[in-house]
């Protein structure tokens, strides 16, 4: 849940819910489901990544194992710490930002967003990824990567099936400032 609160996932909050808001039409039920088939999809996507290091945790076991590979995750940690600290801004390329917030219609685009929503929370919340995708790929159990990495899309995406419901009350959210800097 408090992935959400990061500075690359936060400012997505009111975007996502005004599609949802749009597309519902005033009709409760429509909104909740397209908020549900989100989280779905950002469940999926995560439950999926899990899987893969799951199995390929004797492959990423023997590689872990090697000097070099250490190095290489701590370089990656110390690297998105350091944006994190605000030494400098990671950023999706622009082609793509614009690609991903033209979102088709229906639940189909509410469900395509919810499988998208990695890419632009990457930069923010990739420490903690990294660090579940080595536990897992440690486990070398699918079907516990598949239940932690689904319930790591559920804790991200349940927030948003909620304020779908209140969506007409967005604006009583907190304004980005220097809490978000703060949680950062």
């Amino acid at each position: 849940l408090a992935l959400n609160l990061t500075p690359c996932v936060y400012p997505m909050i009111p975007v996502t819910l005004a599609f949802f808001s749009g597309q519902g039409a005033g009709s409760l039920r429509r909104t909740v489901a397209l908020a549900s088939v989100y989280v779905g999809g950002i469940s999926l996507n995560y439950a999926l990544l899990g899987v893969a290091a799951a199995k390929t945790g004797v492959l990423l076991g023997s590689w872990l194992q090697q000097p070099a590979v250490l190095v290489g995750v701590a370089a990656v940690i110390v690297a998105l710490s350091l944006s994190m600290f605000g030494l400098y801004d990671l950023r999706l390329p622009s082609a793509l930002a614009q690609r991903i917030g033209r979102a088709s219609a229906g639940l189909w685009g509410a469900f395509v967003m919810g499988l998208v929503v990695g890419l632009v929370a990457a930069p923010c919340i990739g420490p903690f990824v990294l660090g579940l995708l080595l536990l897992v790929s440690h486990l070398a159990n699918p079907i516990a990567g598949f239940l932690l990495f689904f319930v790591l899309g559920l804790g991200m995406g349940l927030p948003y099936v909620v304020l779908g419901v209140t969506a007409q009350r967005v604006g009583q959210l907190p304004k980005a400032g220097v809490w978000l800097m703060w949680s950062k």
